[in-house]
């Protein structure tokens, strides 16, 4: 849960989740949730081999907030056994 000065006093009322296509391109909306208690997302459209670029932003009463900075994760596979 945020602390006040996190929120600006009001409460998370959802989030959204933006990706970008694996090559430096826009970002779109891939997921949104009113459901902020337990927000949790799996991304299964990736292609192997791609690093994608991923952000998201929160809304109170007042509307959307800013972006986060991008984070980067990389689509790889399970490793092998041994």
């Amino acid at each position: 849960m945020f602390l006040p000065a996190q929120n600006g006093g009001s409460a998370i009322l959802g989030y959204d989740l933006w990706r970008d296509d694996g090559n430096n391109g826009d970002f779109t909306r891939i997921y949104s949730v009113d459901q902020v208690l337990a927000p949790s997302y799996i991304d299964e459209n990736v292609e192997k081999g791609k690093t994608y670029r991923y952000k998201y932003r929160a809304r109170n009463i007042n509307g959307w907030g800013d972006f986060s900075n991008a984070a980067y994760l990389f689509a790889a596979d399970t490793p092998s056994q041994p």
